[in-house]
């Protein structure tokens, strides 16, 4: 029987890494494999507010947390796992990556390198120092995880083993559609940290002019100095700053949403739309990580990133066809209730995990 030691964060804080970390081991409770036995490692930054952007306080609080987890990380590979499996958000991450891979590497311990973003083809055209690194980690890594198409025929240029495995519905969520009521509401909802990086200027933007009939809710925690900057630079006559709620609450908005928008710069593969998609929402999203294989063939309109003309013209075209909302929230339903369930997301996991002809 092999020993699967999975390194991810948990919450606090609350993030889209740690939401899938937290789906699985739920899952993993009413869940066994002869094959192997799992473990898991928390590798969560505690020090930082994960709505800071500061590159100062990202490395230093970065270097000190880097030194806790090492020993931690380091007294579980004394213990000999078969391999270890690390969740990776690239950036100034992709050092520790490093470090820890080669630690198991002195210790003849398999890994995986699971990327957690979608950057990978912008990367690949700058070729610049954090390309490198990536290439680099993926050299001493055994096995490489992806989370869309175009990062997948990328890397498969430079490692044997890359392989695609998407976000799974959660279980939570499966079990609130049970007893769920779709009551549509002159809402549209954004859901996600209050950040630049998230399109949120962009959304206030476009939706300004909107007829006052429509209610624009932000849902997701933020720093009062940008939430006074929306307001300033834009304003809003109806608008509701939510903050952090419940995952029962915030299944309840999107779900009598009219319009869920996620207009990010980045992405990897969102919770939010896969949230989204399994709840029958009409969903605008920016062609940025796996969202163009999650809501392609009618499942979603895609636009690009920082536009805000094509971001407006989207929402009022979706406003004002009820046909148009219904069939693309259909298709997006059925698709992701279908395809990225919890179950086949863990088969795949575990066609990686007990994979026997690797070296």
């Amino acid at each position: 029987m092999k020993k699967i030691l999975l390194v991810s964060p948990l919450p606090p804080p609350v993030g889209g890494i740690a939401s899938w970390t937290v789906n699985m081991l739920d899952y993993f409770k009413n869940y066994s494999n002869k094959n192997y036995i799992l473990e898991h490692l928390n590798n969560a930054m505690q020090l930082r507010n994960i709505t800071s952007t500061s590159k100062l306080l990202r490395v230093y609080f970065g270097i000190i947390n880097f030194l806790f987890f090492y020993v931690k990380l380091f007294k579980k590979i004394l213990h000999k796992p078969d391999l270890c499996h690390f969740t990776s958000s690239a950036s100034l991450g992709l050092f520790k990556d490093i470090f820890f891979i080669l630690t198991c590497r002195l210790f003849n311990i398999e890994t995986i390198i699971h990327y957690r973003f979608g950057r990978i083809p912008e990367l690949y055209e700058s070729k610049n120092w954090e390309w490198k690194l990536l290439i680099f980690v993926n050299k001493i890594s055994t096995f490489v995880i992806v989370l869309d198409q175009k990062s997948l025929d990328i890397l498969n240029k430079y490692h044997k083993y890359v392989f695609l495995i998407e976000n799974p519905v959660a279980p939570q969520l499966i079990e609130f559609k049970k007893g769920a009521e779709k009551r549509e509401e002159n809402s549209i909802v954004f859901v996600g940290h209050v950040t630049k990086q998230k399109g949120i200027y962009e959304l206030f933007e476009a939706t300004k002019n909107l007829d006052s009939k429509y209610k624009l809710e932000i849902v997701g925690p933020y720093e009062e100095n940008v939430k006074q900057d929306l307001l300033e630079m834009f304003g809003h006559e109806e608008l509701v700053f939510c903050g952090p709620l419940s995952k029962e609450i915030v299944y309840e908005k999107m779900i009598n949403s009219k319009l869920l928008i996620l207009p990010s710069y980045t992405e990897g593969f969102p919770n939010v739309i896969i949230e989204g998609m399994a709840l029958g929402c009409s969903i605008i999203a920016t062609d940025v990580g796996a969202i163009p294989d999650m809501l392609g063939g009618d499942r979603g309109v895609v636009i690009e990133p920082r536009n805000v003309d094509q971001l407006r013209e989207a929402i009022q075209n979706l406003l004002l066809n009820e046909s148009i909302r219904t069939e693309i929230s259909l298709n997006a339903e059925s698709y992701a209730l279908e395809n990225y369930t919890i179950e086949n997301i863990v088969k795949k996991l575990e066609f990686i995990w007990t994979y026997e002809n690797s070296k």
